[in-house]
């Protein structure tokens, strides 16, 4: 039976500190293997004695976990089980989640989890056990942290923002408190929260770990609690610790042959650009360069210039055979045939190198960047065949009204409708490649060129990034195309439906949420902050968790030394969504997603003086200030003429 000393284990974080040298100065991780067999990463960081170690038993049978020193078992507020000392001098322990049993295939997919079977617990004066069984799968997965007494009321007191859930933008579940980063961040690796089609497995995602570590950077800004310092960072390392040697992350989401999927590498080059800016991590700094080197490569040039792929899969002809979608094969726009030109991955790819070129002064890219920015604006613009996509997308609209509406239609319209779902949808992937067009009549954005598929759910995706493009761009030319599409959004029924599929595409109004959050920063127009009102509602109704920008910490949209913390009402009923751009230019929307009317009382209150207007725009005293049910009102920074007057 492997026996396993968490008292010997803490110990050697004493060589992690040693073994530092030219690696990260804020973070190191030991990895190794003990005479048992049993895997172990410990985690260190410079300025503080906590640590937090990752067990991995593969024998079967019984393992037993124990600890030296008089101890007490209590629950947690963050999650998980406390080991608490009697003695006040003594380190206390944090158990964010139990023992878990997993099935792993040779890649790190996760086929099965379950928590382990407790099978004895022993309390005495000189050490606590625990004794779990390993049966019926192939590790049992162990996470334990040692921390200091100081650290302890970070997890034992949790305010109301802490306890709020955070819509994750890769698994699109819900971060709730502290202990579920350990959903994720899984033997040292970030996994996605939920299987993934069409292999049902558990598979890693940059995408999850850099919506955590928005999630994470917000709560400390407004917190100020060194524990989301502590595991922020470790998200950060984690990711960089899972690149490849060229660069890049592999997943393995569709096949097993471990392809990458280049929406989730950009999200890695977005969370290291991230801490990068604030840390200057020099090892973060290396990741950042082979991360952009590997999505360079990854390119198709088409006739405006350069088009990121989607994954590793649209590289060749060979390689898309196992694509898990029918496509239609082109040479639209003087694509490769194999390119399907997905167009939130090379939007968003371009993001994160412009970030990865502004966070490291690195001008390597900075044509290729150029071009694909050129790109971008040129494929947005097109409009052929209008004569035929105007009608033909007025009918496709009727297919995405919500189930109710739909069937609330005439008869005429409701066939019209069922015709285009069932007959002109399925030929749209022959349309494009004959008339080559992703930006619509009226607003509704394609996903790609040649896929055979439709789907409303990218909708929003689409908007999220190419407003993220307009921002980090300067790009006008997209202003008209954002307002069209962006009121299309919000008029065509898109949102009624998502509302009506609960559970199926509901989690769409996260990113609609996301994508309004950018678009706020962009334009002073009440009408999105209306919008955005109407979606946090929403989301706080489905328990489907907030945007993480809406705290104001997303380095990509507000930099770290501009970001201000999100303040908190007493009553934790009202939602805050954080618009400031700097401590000069503050603004909140405060949202009362209840059906009683919150007089404004804060547990901690703005940075800043700000003014309070309503939702319809009159100026409100904050002193008694009601926020209406179902309604919201805005705070902005007065100015200095405002002051004196």
């Amino acid at each position: 039976m492997p026996s396993i000393d968490l008292t010997s284990l803490f110990a050697r974080q004493r060589e992690v500190a040693s073994d530092r040298g030219s690696k990260s100065p804020g973070f190191n991780r030991l990895d190794y293997t003990t005479d048992s067999g049993v895997s172990v990463l410990i985690d260190s960081f410079a300025e503080s004695t906590a640590a937090c170690v990752f067990i991995r038993c593969t024998s079967s049978g019984s393992i037993r976990l124990s600890l030296e020193g008089e101890y007490r078992f209590a629950r947690c507020a963050a999650g998980g089980w406390l080991l608490k000392p009697y003695r006040i001098t003594d380190d206390f322990f944090w158990l964010p989640a139990p023992p878990m049993s997993r099935s792993l295939d040779h890649h790190g997919h996760i086929l099965s989890h379950k928590p382990a079977l407790v099978s004895g617990a022993e309390v005495s004066p000189e050490f606590v056990s625990l004794e779990f069984e390993n049966t019926d799968t192939n590790v049992v997965d162990i996470v334990v942290w040692k921390l200091p007494e100081y650290l302890l009321a970070d997890l034992q007191q949790l305010d109301h923002m802490e306890r709020r859930p955070y819509f994750l933008w890769s698994s699109h579940t819900a971060y709730k408190i502290p202990a579920d980063v350990y959903l994720h961040l899984v033997n040292g690796h970030v996994y996605e929260n939920h299987e993934v089609w069409p292999k049902y497995w558990r598979v890693c995602s940059e995408l999850d770990a850099y919506a955590l570590y928005v999630t994470l950077s917000g709560l400390l800004r407004g917190t100020g609690k060194k524990i989301y310092e502590l595991m922020r960072r470790q998200i950060v390392f984690s990711v960089v610790a899972r690149q490849s040697s060229d660069g890049g992350w592999y997943h393995g989401e569709w096949t097993d042959e471990m392809e990458s999927h280049y929406r989730l590498h950009a999200a890695g080059m977005l969370l290291l650009a991230a801490y990068f800016e604030e840390a200057q991590d020099p090892v973060v700094g290396e990741a950042i360069k082979r991360a952009c080197a590997f999505a360079a490569a990854r390119i198709d040039r088409i006739d405006s210039g350069v088009w990121y792929l989607h994954d590793s899969l649209e590289e060749t002809e060979e390689t898309l055979k196992r694509y898990p979608f029918r496509y239609e094969i082109s040479r639209a726009l003087g694509k490769s045939r194999s390119n399907l030109m997905v167009l939130n991955t090379h939007l968003d790819t371009n993001v994160a190198m412009e970030r990865c070129r502004q966070v490291t002064g690195s001008e390597e890219f900075s044509v290729l960047i150029e071009s694909a920015r050129e790109t971008s604006v040129a494929v947005c613009a097109l409009k052929p065949a209008e004569w035929l996509y105007r009608p033909l997308f007025r009918a496709v609209a009727l297919t995405l009204l919500p189930p109710s509406a739909g069937a609330a239609l005439p008869l005429p319209l409701r066939a019209i409708k069922r015709i285009t779902w069932k007959y002109i949808i399925p030929l749209l992937p022959r349309i494009k490649a004959r008339f080559p067009r992703l930006v619509m009549p009226g607003g509704f954005i394609e996903r790609d060129l040649a896929q055979h598929s439709f789907s409303v759910r990218y909708q929003p995706v689409n908007l999220m990034d190419l407003v993220r493009t307009r921002r980090i761009f300067g790009e006008v030319a997209l202003d008209p195309l954002l307002e069209e599409c962006f009121a299309f959004t919000q008029h065509s029924g898109i949102k009624e439906r998502w509302k009506e599929l609960a559970g199926k595409e509901d989690d769409s109004l996260g990113f609609w949420a996301e994508a309004l959050y950018h678009m706020c920063l962009l334009e002073d127009d009440r009408r999105y902050r209306a919008w955005l009102a109407d979606a946090v509602i929403y989301l706080d109704d489905a328990r489907l968790g907030l945007s993480p920008s809406l705290l104001g910490c997303n380095a990509e949209a507000v930099a770290p030394k501009l970001q201000t913390l999100c303040p908190r009402p007493s009553d934790p009923r009202l939602c805050v969504t954080n618009l400031s751009k700097s401590p000069q230019l503050l603004e909140y929307l405060v949202i009362n997603p209840s059906h009683d009317d919150i007089v404004l009382e804060w547990k901690l209150a703005p940075v800043g003086p700000v003014q309070w207007h309503d939702s319809g725009d009159t100026r409100r005293e904050e002193k008694g200030m009601v926020v209406p049910a179902r309604s919201w009102v805005q705070g902005v920074t007065v100015s200095p003429v405002e002051v004196g007057r």
